[in-house]
């Protein structure tokens, strides 16, 4: 019972982003190739959209900043949907705050993956895309009928986690105030 406790991981909480940008009109939406072949060789060459982790006591809005910097050179500039309450802090060294992403996602079992856990935000980003070349490759602004043709035709490309989130946002797009 003690060895299973120590060795059952902990989840790993994660931020991800759907980016998009209006180009003449179109709606695109940013994907790239995850390109991590020495640590996690059996999801490389897949599509994803950025994810990263959050640090321990990080503000989950400045990882999400920091991750969709690090990983494409892009900067947000607004989250649909987005809430955030104010920070309290009650005590003496407590804070805490309650947000509200676009979507949840949770790894249930994995192919020698992490057991991730998540928030997604769906962004508005504007910038030059520049990858980080030590994570991903192949950086492609979508359109929605691409996208949908990779989640209905190419769905085993699609980093596993990720998938979900994909057919939710298809599924809910026309609810979405761009």
């Amino acid at each position: 019972m003690i060895n299973d406790m120590i060795n059952e991981q902990q989840s790993k909480a994660i931020i991800s982003a759907i980016l998009f940008k209006k180009q003449e009109g179109e709606l695109k939406i940013f994907l790239q190739t995850r390109w991590k072949p020495k640590i996690s060789p059996t999801y490389s060459s897949m599509f994803e959209i950025p994810a990263g982790g959050i640090d321990p006591y990080e503000n989950v809005y400045d990882a999400l900043k920091r991750e969709i910097k690090e990983e494409t050179n892009l900067d947000i500039v607004k989250i649909i949907g987005d809430y955030h309450g104010d920070i309290v802090n009650p005590r003496k060294n407590d804070k805490a705050f309650v947000f509200k992403p676009f979507i949840c996602q949770q790894a249930l079992e994995t192919n020698n993956g992490l057991p991730w856990i998540g928030f997604v935000f769906l962004c508005e980003v504007e910038g030059e895309v520049k990858v980080n070349k030590n994570e991903a490759k192949n950086p492609i602004w979508a359109s929605i009928k691409d996208l949908k043709d990779i989640v209905e035709n190419h769905h085993k490309n699609i980093f596993p986690l990720q998938l979900p989130v994909l057919k939710y946002f298809l599924e809910n797009i026309d609810n979405i105030d761009f």
